[in-house]
């Protein structure tokens, strides 16, 4: 199981947090976000870690899935429509309803990054919103269909993983996800892998979680991509990767601020007003969520089991309140985490993932049992039904046995 940086604004200078994690072995490469960097400091950044980490996994988001919104002159678009990334532009739906349109929106991502030294290439594709059986699923399979061609055109002989974004109610539909995937597994000219995606919609658990069909829905796209012999990136898993890893997922990714940690296009939307710095937390793996740094100090003396026992716990000093310095402490204790699930070179089993709902269960009855030490909002425990629900999902859809 592998952890990547999910890169976005607020970097650092030099690539900061990103270099950092990989100086410390919290993860082994990054996916780099055109709309909060610009191509001098995207390529600095690949120069760094190709010199430095070589055998780190270098890779770009092109992010061409935002395109969609672009003619919104009040949406985030960041870099995407300066000089630094011709291949971006706005488009309308009606437009790559043409497949014409849609090979030259390839053609040209793809050459771009071709003279980018990254370790594979990501093929762009659009966002499937509600439905597979859509105008926006016939789109995306075009994109995916031409992709691999397109590359061996323009490109080299570095692998290929095609983007597929999906909203999380998509997944929950098992007719037109199987269909989907039957199309996509029977390419004539298949690319090396996948890139997935998952638009999380706001819901009553944590951000980084998601509802137990969609859960299933997201193993089953990594199980059956795999088992068909490709690669699978998953964007924005966040505390999800070692589940989707599990199913078949070969790395996840994650990183410092919640839209790093989940895919929305709530970060191209236009903003809204107000908002605030948002509480620094703690991934406590015990409990598969993250929780504020003052719950973690309540919870530390009577509940040590809250605390990973891994270095990053020292960035949260009890005698400080376990309250770290900085947002970049967050994230390095995030991605120590997350990666410490499976050692390297090693995948998380299926019962595995069970034994720690199971055991997060009793943990947190423990910790509710008393009134005062109860976590409550994005840190209480309404996520484990879901994570149990989603894995006993998976595997009666993928036909697999748990223990």
């Amino acid at each position: 199981m592998r952890v990547y940086a999910q890169q976005g604004y607020g970097t650092g200078a030099n690539g900061g947090k990103i270099v950092e994690g990989l100086q410390q072995g919290f993860i082994h490469g990054a996916i780099l976000s055109p709309k909060d960097y610009r191509i001098e400091r995207v390529s600095d950044l690949l120069a760094t870690m190709s010199s430095d980490h070589s055998r780190a996994e270098r890779l770009f988001d092109p992010q061409v899935y935002a395109s969609l919104i672009a003619h919104d002159p009040a949406a985030k678009m960041g870099r995407l429509l300066e000089n630094d990334y011709p291949y971006f532009g706005s488009r309308r739906r009606s437009q790559l309803e043409t497949e014409s349109t849609v090979v030259e929106d390839l053609r040209a991502c793809l050459a771009f990054q071709r003279d980018l030294d990254v370790t594979k290439a990501i093929a762009p594709n659009i966002l499937i919103k509600r439905s597979f059986n859509s105008i926006e699923g016939l789109i995306a399979k075009t994109f995916i269909r031409h992709a691999a061609r397109i590359w061996a055109q323009v490109g080299d002989d570095r692998p290929l993983l095609a983007t597929i974004a999906v909203d999380a109610d998509a997944l929950q539909d098992r007719n037109e996800l199987a269909s989907f995937l039957g199309d996509i597994t029977v390419l004539e000219e298949p690319p090396s892998g996948f890139y997935l995606l998952v638009a999380n919609p706001a819901s009553q658990i944590g951000p980084e979680l998601v509802d137990y069909r969609t859960l299933a829905g997201w193993m089953l796209l990594n199980h059956a991509l795999s088992v068909n012999g490709f690669e699978i990136v998953n964007g924005f898993s966040d505390i999800l990767t070692p589940f989707l890893c599990a199913a078949g997922g070969q790395a996840g990714a994650t990183g410092w601020w919640a839209n790093l940690k989940v895919f929305s296009m709530d970060r191209f939307e236009p903003p809204s007003p107000g908002g605030r710095r948002p509480v620094l937390r703690y991934l406590s793996k015990a409990l598969l969520n993250s929780i504020r740094f003052d719950e973690l100090q309540r919870l530390r003396g009577l509940f040590p089991a809250v605390l990973n026992g891994l270095a990053t716990d020292s960035l949260y000093d009890e005698a400080n309140g376990s309250q770290p310095d900085d947002q970049q402490a967050e994230v390095l204790q995030t991605w120590d985490a997350v990666s410490s699930f499976a050692p390297p070179g090693t995948t998380p089993s299926l019962d595995q993932c069970v034994d720690w709902v199971r055991n997060s269960r009793r943990l947190y009855d423990s910790i509710n049992a008393s009134p005062a030490m109860r976590l409550v909002g994005r840190s209480n425990d309404n996520h484990l039904d879901h994570l149990l629900g989603g894995l006993k999902l998976f595997a009666e859809l993928a036909e697999i046995d748990l223990r």
